[in-house]
C-alpha cells in the first residue's frame, strides 16, 4: 500500500519545533545549542528515510503532506497523487476510482443459499 502516514509528519513536526526551541534557548544557555544540533540532525535522517514520495522517492516537505489530509497532494516529480493517512491500518485502495470499474458493479460470488421446509 503506496501511503504516507500522519505520524511520519508528526515527528517532522516535532523535531522542528524542538530544534526552534533549542536554537532559542543557546542564546542563552550555550548547551542548547547542541541539543538544537542534535535535533537539526534527527529531523534530516527522519526526513530522507520517511518524507518521500511512496511512488518516485522524492523528498516532500512535511507541510505540503500535511496538505494532503483534507485534499489531494500530487507529488511534484512524478505526479501522482498522495494518500495521507491517520492510523496504519485504514484500508487504502491502490486505485482511484478512475481505473475502468464502476463502482456500481456487483462482484461475482457463490449463489445464495435457499432455506427449505421439510
Amino acid at each position: 500500500m503506496r501511503v504516507v502516514r500522519f505520524f511520519e509528519i508528526l515527528v517532522a513536526f516535532a523535531l522542528m519545533l524542538i530544534f526552534a526551541a533549542a536554537l532559542v534557548g543557546g542564546v542563552f544557555r550555550w548547551p542548547f545549542f547542541i541539543l538544537a544540533a542534535v535535533a537539526l540532525g534527527l529531523y534530516f535522517v527522519w526526513e530522507l528515510l520517511c518524507l518521500r514520495c511512496p511512488w518516485c522517492g522524492s523528498a516532500m516537505e512535511p507541510s505540503r503532506l500535511a496538505r494532503g489530509l483534507r485534499r489531494p497532494c500530487h507529488c511534484p516529480s512524478c505526479g501522482h497523487e498522495i494518500t495521507v493517512v491517520w492510523r496504519v491500518n485504514k484500508r487504502v485502495p491502490e486505485h482511484g476510482p478512475d481505473d475502468g470499474e464502476e463502482e456500481d458493479a456487483e462482484m461475482p460470488g457463490p449463489a445464495p443459499e435457499t432455506k427449505t421446509n421439510l
